[in-house]
């Protein structure tokens, strides 16, 4: 396996946690949960599930999805929990606030600081381009309470650190199909540079590793065994009373 979960605790700090999942509340969600987008089988449903279980949502969060596509998992959520919610997205959303959905920037949302409880990212942190990885890491330090907790599932690793342009994936042809808009640039992680870029970024963050020890129990289309919650532990002080307070 790569990497071992030794690498994740040493880059972390924390032992990676073993979780095995329960197939029957797998299946209890996916009787609940509704989707009926096109394309949507076990593997992206396993991601909902994680979030649906790992960041324990109630009444009073504030929850945003991340590169949500058009995607109803933030309205289940809301409407489960009555909690209030969001979904993002760069390409498929106007630019600004329209009842529940934000367009625009993920590493520039207009949102106050410290008003977001939960955010979640499902298979779309790796199509970030540029520098936005390192800049969303430092929003999500902005906008999120202390205590509150943010899931990128599944977590992409690779021996060799990567970029793809072209993104997507063959069908049984061998012809291969592009990600949707938005999605055909990837980013493959090495140890070396998750470090370097995520977790060196994210002072404000515990980050802990989760490792699903029965992926093979959900379904044979599911491959996501590692997941990471980042759950904030300081508070934001922004760049300018920094600043102010050491007289720069």
């Amino acid at each position: 396996m790569y990497p071992s979960l030794e690498q994740l605790q040493q880059i972390t700090g924390n032992a990676v946690k073993s979780v095995r999942l329960e197939p029957t509340e797998f299946s209890k969600f996916k009787s609940i949960y509704i989707d009926r987008r096109n394309g949507i089988e076990n593997q992206k449903l396993l991601e909902y599930f994680i979030s649906y279980q790992f960041l324990q949502f109630n009444a009073s969060d504030v929850y945003i999805d991340i590169a949500a596509q058009d995607c109803p998992f933030a309205l289940f959520i809301g409407d489960t929990f009555h909690c209030k919610v969001f979904r993002q997205d760069l390409y498929y959303m106007k630019k600004g606030i329209h009842g529940t959905d934000i367009g625009g920037d993920a590493s520039h949302l207009p949102l106050n600081r410290e008003t977001v409880s939960k955010i979640s990212l499902h298979n779309s942190f790796e199509h970030f381009e540029g520098e936005s990885d390192i800049n969303f890491i430092t929003e999500a330090q902005r906008i999120l309470k202390v205590g509150g907790k943010m899931i990128i599932v599944p977590t992409f690793f690779e021996p060799q650190y990567r970029l793809e342009q072209d993104a997507g994936w063959l069908d049984s042809d061998g012809e291969k199909h592009l990600w949707g808009k938005g999605a055909r640039f990837s980013r493959y992680y090495d140890v070396e540079h998750f470090q370097k870029r995520i977790v060196q970024n994210a002072t404000l963050f515990n980050v802990q590793f989760y490792y699903i020890e029965n992926i093979s129990e959900m379904g044979p289309d599911c491959y996501g065994q590692l997941f990471a919650i980042f759950e904030k532990n300081k508070p934001y002080v922004p760049k300018g009373i920094i600043e102010s307070i050491f007289g720069r």
